[in-house]
């Protein structure tokens, strides 16, 4: 009988170092129900991949480190993009990485909120993890600033304009984030910030971690009978943490670091070819503030910080004078934060469904839709005011619309009218398809409408239609999942499975087409920004291939 390779490894260990050298097995790390590593199961390990995405942020910022310089800001980011080895992809994949870390974190948030993770043993957790999402904003603030391009510059503008109109402390916070007015200190407190600010992540993330730990991962709801408090502690059933844990972590990690250097990496290839990307998701520094062409550049800040600075340009908020940006970033940043923060003392219930909570549902989706309208807006007018009447027939209409739609959806729920039943789940189906056509026409119709001139009217139509879209596509999905676990008169499905023969080979496949990989990738020279970004296309390529290879590992020897 043939050994397993983890059997011959771990015998390899023992002989070596002795038995579990790094005493995982005395670590107590939370076993998960199988169904967390199988399809599906990504969703329940985003906060894993914002972990990942730190790491990386840590290791590539403390290498940039090494070369950046404070007092020439500018100078020092062109020197680590031309002449220091790979420092094109340490830099651009730093930039994506921490965009990838935001996504995230949002994503990890909505989740959560939309199942009641806020809810019960788990609103200690909750908070820590809305603290770092604030705290991972404010690092990618710093960061972005530090490069010394007319971005960094505009980004830092309305920072000061902000910290200025703080009542009495103005000048003060003005001077604590953003130095005394030189260009050296005020890169030096860039600079501090940045690694203050991620210091605190760190270790806020470790506490956070442990809460994890200690409350355990919350289960499926349907497990949980949509009632808090929702938790899986480890059960006999439960596989070990290792290997079972470890191997799919490793998976996760492989395909996170892969799309963290890929995907920078493809766009730098395509600068390098002249295609490029919109300035606002440049991985590469714009002109300097000095330079003639600074003035052709939009005054775009950081795309995750763009619904705050649309904000600014209400003149709604021109009423409260000087403190007017003050008022703005409050009321579409602060506001949104508090609240989020307050709800697990406001949604005191123990219903987890969505719908048994429609109101706090209805705002989640809000606050989301807002997000995107306001990001939006600010790419498509930046820097330019916005009056009263235009704001008003943007954001009221969303509001009115998903309030009443999700309270109608909450007492139909609890009228019992969505009891699964395969007609009912059919005419959804069928509902959600003709919604999802009708909001895909639109949308592109409200494209071409914003094609040739832009206001009010296009992009609130837009942000509508665009929302209908998305649910539409949501409904589609699930509606179609929902059916096919309703359907018990047919026999289930079985998982896909692969012989170890089929594994070995696809192996082996894999290992040639890595071996070829990186003997093109050794051949590339460091300081060419062209063979420098296919460098990191391979690296990033090699990492997916590591992913797909314990992906098969997986299958084929524990069957997930």
């Amino acid at each position: 009988m043939v050994k397993k390779p983890s059997l011959i490894l771990k015998n390899v260990i023992e002989n070596m170092l002795g038995e579990d050298p790094l005493k995982i097995n005395d670590l107590p790390l939370a076993t998960v129900p199988d169904y967390m590593r199988k399809k599906g199961g990504f969703w329940y390990w985003t906060g894993a991949v914002a972990s990942m995405a730190f790491v990386y942020q840590v290791v590539t910022g403390l290498l940039l480190l090494l070369y950046y310089n404070p007092a020439n800001a500018y100078i020092s980011t062109e020197y680590i993009l031309n002449n220091v080895p790979y420092g094109e992809i340490l830099l651009t994949t730093h930039l994506y990485g921490a965009y990838a870390m935001i996504v995230v974190i949002y994503i990890h948030m909505f989740r959560n909120y939309f199942i009641g993770a806020y809810k019960k043993p788990r609103q200690l957790q909750w908070i820590t993890g809305l603290i770092l999402l604030a705290l991972t904003i404010g690092v990618g603030y710093f960061g972005y600033s530090m490069t010394g391009d007319v971005l960094s510059a505009d980004a830092t503008d309305v920072g000061r304009g902000i910290a200025l109109s703080v009542p009495v402390l103005g000048n003060i916070s003005e001077a604590i984030m953003f130095g005394n007015g030189t260009n050296t200190s005020l890169f030096i407190r860039m600079l501090g910030w940045h690694i203050i600010l991620a210091a605190l992540v760190g270790a806020l993330f470790g506490f956070h971690f442990y809460l994890a730990e200690a409350n355990g991962i919350m289960p499926n709801q349907r497990s949980a009978k949509y009632t808090a408090p929702a938790v899986e502690k480890d059960k006999p059933e439960h596989k070990a943490w290792f290997p079972y844990n470890l191997l799919f972590l490793m998976q996760l990690g492989a395909f996170a670091f892969g799309i963290f250097i890929l995907l920078p990496s493809l766009v730098d290839g395509l600068q390098v070819l002249n295609l490029g990307v919109p300035a606002i998701f440049d991985p590469f520094p714009q002109v300097s503030p000095s330079s003639p062409l600074a003035s052709f550049v939009p005054p775009y800040p950081p795309w995750f910080l763009l619904f705050v600075y649309k904000a600014v340009d209400f003149t709604m908020f021109n009423a409260f004078g000087g403190y007017s940006a003050l008022v703005a970033s409050i009321w579409f940043g602060g506001l949104p934060l508090i609240y989020f923060l307050l709800v697990p003392f406001i949604d005191r219930s123990n219903n987890l469904h969505p719908l048994s909570r429609s109101i706090f549902t209805a705002f989640g989706v809000i606050a989301i839709i807002y997000l995107i309208l306001l990001s939006a807006w600010g790419v498509l007018a930046p820097g330019i005011p916005i009056n009263t009447t235009d704001v008003t027939y943007v954001l009221l209409p969303p509001f009115i619309i998903v309030i009443a739609f999700f309270l109608l959806l909450g007492h139909f729920y609890k009228k019992g009218a969505f009891t699964p039943s395969i007609s009912k789940i059919s005419t959804s189906f069928a509902l959600f398809m003709i919604l999802l056509i009708v909001g895909i026409f639109e949308m592109a119709i409200q494209f071409s409408s914003i094609m040739n001139g832009l206001n009010a009217s296009n992009i609130s139509q837009l942000g509508i239609f665009g929302s209908a879209t998305a649910f539409a596509a949501f409904g589609t999905m699930k509606s179609s999942d929902i059916a096919n676990l309703a359907r018990v008169d047919e026999k289930p499905v079985k998982g896909i499975s692969i012989s170890l023969n089929a594994a070995k080979v696809f192996v082996s496949i894999l290992f040639i087409i890595s071996a070829e990989i990186l003997w093109l990738m050794i051949q590339a020279n460091p300081l060419n920004l062209v063979q420098e970004a296919a460098f990191g296309v391979g690296l990033g390529v090699l990492l997916i291939i590591v992913g797909i290879g314990i992906r098969i590992y997986r299958l084929a020897y524990y069957y997930e």
